[in-house]
């Protein structure tokens, strides 16, 4: 199936709420012609505009993974406990993951080392070009005090400081290198491939901090140095202005149309929890996207199989 029409049936999306979540539906939004109508952050809550949609199943997941195979979601954690898992998930269309197209799972640990390290909105905008979309980036304007349009892009699941300034620049290697041939060469992704290898290890690191500097301040003061925001509401239940603020100088910058956003949300709170799988739960998780009896909301393996708590998971 195409990448667009994914978004044929059901063009309703839920955006993780830090940078490659919102980077993400922005691109959608522009190029999939796909409404934002609600926002994860990434562990245990999502907020709905009920308006828009009845039910937090209602709508396409970008940047997490949600177990329920009628769910179709875009990301690119780590959710096959092997190979022969990552098979049976691949199975699924609704499902889209770099990790399942190259087949990296949580074991073997030579295989999990090898897992996808950079943001689902890179993924996203390779998966476009190949659709032979011609992105209209500037990604050299500047958006503040030096920081361009690009440095933003890459600082979503600090994919610039990992491919240039850490000891997994090969496996960033290698799957840039696979970005620019699933693209079918474009040339946004050509581009990004090409800044990163002019900077320094020390270039991206000064880069890095800029970037969270600018992030957090006024007047957008995100939560983390990665853009992200814990909560969408304030303790009155409104919408943050500070995530609009946000929302807005990236789709300027990106030259797009910001998101129409709804006053009301409604927000859904999960259990979330890390443990390490024993074998019989192993099983339920494959057989039944279920933990001691409890159907999985959205999981990851977020660290190697020799790592306590490797695996976190919502139930809702």
């Amino acid at each position: 199936m195409s990448f667009i029409k994914l978004f044929e049936k059901n063009n309703k999306i839920i955006i993780n709420s830090d940078i490659d979540g919102v980077l993400s539906g922005l691109f959608l939004k522009q190029y999939c012609n796909c409404e934002i109508v609600g926002f994860s952050n990434s562990a245990n809550k999502v907020w709905i505009n009920q308006r828009k949609i009845n039910s937090i199943y209602d709508a396409i997941y970008v940047d997490m993974y949600v177990a329920d195979p009628a769910v179709t979601c875009i990301d690119q954690h780590i959710i096959g406990l092997n190979p022969e898992h990552n098979a049976k998930l691949s199975e699924n269309q609704r499902k889209l993951n770099p990790n399942l197209l190259l087949s990296r799972s949580h074991t073997p640990a030579a295989v999990y080392r090898n897992k996808y390290p950079l943001g689902t909105v890179h993924f996203i905008i390779a998966a476009l070009e190949k659709e032979g979309l011609n992105l209209a980036l500037q990604l050299g304007k500047e958006v503040s005090n030096g920081i361009k349009l690009i440095d933003l892009i890459l600082r979503a699941d600090d994919a610039m400081h990992t491919t240039v300034a850490t000891t997994f620049k090969t496996n960033a290697d290698t799957w840039w290198n696979w970005l620019f041939h699933y693209s079918k060469k474009g040339s946004v992704t050509e581009e990004l491939i090409s800044y990163m290898q002019s900077l320094s290890a020390a270039d991206a690191k000064t880069l890095k901090l800029k970037t969270a500097n600018f992030l957090q301040q006024a007047p957008y003061y995100c939560e983390s140095g990665d853009g992200g925001f814990k909560s969408i509401l304030t303790q009155e239940g409104k919408l943050k202005k500070t995530l609009k603020f946000y929302v807005d100088m990236l789709a300027k910058s990106m030259n797009v149309n910001s998101f129409y956003f709804g006053q009301e949300y409604t927000t859904f709170e999960g259990r979330l929890d890390r443990i390490t799988l024993n074998d019989s739960q192993k099983q339920e998780l494959i057989d039944h996207h279920a933990i001691d009896g409890q159907k999985i909301f959205s999981y990851a393996f977020i660290w190697g199989e020799n790592k306590e708590g490797n695996f976190s998971y919502t139930v809702m």
